[in-house]
């Protein structure tokens, strides 16, 4: 049974704008053709149609019995983080999506635990919340973008923001976001989250061992999707160009790999060889079970996969369960 570290949400409904700014992006729920579904509508544009396992209970706890999963940690829908508002209008969203996930999870708080979202746009702002999503919500962590409108996660302005991650004693999920390079994509917009997200995770990994935040957050507990992207292949072109300029020309005061080996990735790279590889680099002790769940591209029944790379029982049972109940601080 696994600990599924990367699912998401989306509210059956959305409160109507209220704010001052104007609410050209805010979200909006339509009915569509297909039962048991939506469609969010965001401006005058379909932006994804989903369907009820999004946000109901009892749909999910179905798929999870029948795919040997124990525990999903429900997320919001990357697009609801909401950086591109005033933050006001953020903050508005956020309270309505933390509230949905905190509900979802008090229905069955055995086999959910939560992460809410935060006005990241404003750091300082996005720091004063994060006591709420423990004391408030009672989620174990937050989910951030790879980057807050072109700002890379690990850039030193966030610095409030991890300040108070620590303090609080939650954890940070990272998800890619509006990746750079999308228009480099020749084809349907489809392709832009099958090239151009792993190469944006890649930039959020490497913006965190390279903006310095690791060092002045040693108690930071860090998570990324997908495998962390394409970072698995950067590392050891940066771990080499580290050795070859150490002393006083070094770029960090530690070694990539040092700093790659504290930080957490999910499993969910599709393929068992590149999983190996992940295993190899990061250690068994960081990674943990992903599916995407509930949109299509997902990997349904995703720790069979561990279960099928053969791994001692050990390494098995810490990439499907351990390693996320130390890095959401879940009870053993």
């Amino acid at each position: 049974m696994a600990i599924d570290v990367h699912t998401h949400v989306v509210p059956a409904d959305f409160p109507a704008y209220a704010g001052r700014a104007g609410g050209q992006r805010w979200p909006q729920m339509h009915a569509c053709d297909h039962p048991g579904h939506k469609t969010v509508v965001i401006g005058d544009k379909p932006f994804r149609t989903v369907s009820d396992h999004s946000w109901d209970v009892a749909r999910r706890l179905q798929d999870m019995a029948a795919e040997d999963v124990q525990m999903q940690v429900l997320s919001p829908m990357p697009e609801l983080l909401s950086y591109w508002f005033d933050a006001d209008d953020a903050l508005a969203m956020a309270r309505h999506v933390n509230g949905t996930i905190a509900g979802m999870v008090a229905a069955a708080p055995q086999r959910f635990a939560g992460l809410g979202m935060v006005p990241l746009q404003d750091p300082e702002l996005a720091a004063a919340q994060m006591q709420t999503l423990r004391r408030e919500y009672g989620l174990v962590g937050v989910e951030v973008g790879s980057n807050i409108n072109g700002k890379p996660i690990g850039h030193p302005d966030h610095a409030p923001f991890f300040a108070a991650a620590v303090e609080n004693d939650l954890a940070v999920f990272v998800h890619a976001l509006h990746p750079a390079g999308a228009d480099r994509v020749i084809g349907p917009p489809l392709l832009q989250a099958l090239i151009a997200f792993p190469n944006e995770n890649g930039f959020a990994v490497a913006s965190m061992i390279t903006g310095g935040l690791l060092d002045r957050f040693p108690g930071l507990r860090i998570g990324f999707s997908h495998g962390g992207g394409s970072f698995g292949m950067v590392l050891p072109r940066l771990q080499s160009g580290w050795e070859t300029l150490r002393g006083e020309h070094a770029f960090l005061p530690h070694a990539p790999i040092d700093y790659a080996r504290r930080m957490y990735y999910d499993a969910l790279v599709y393929d068992d060889l590149a999983l190996r590889y992940l295993i190899d680099l990061y250690g068994a002790d960081r990674l943990m079970v992903g599916s995407d769940y509930p949109f299509a591209i997902r990997e349904p029944a995703p720790g069979r996969r561990i279960v099928g790379l053969g791994l001692p029982p050990a390494q098995r049972d810490a990439i499907l369960r351990g390693n996320a109940r130390a890095y959401l601080r879940l009870p053993g």
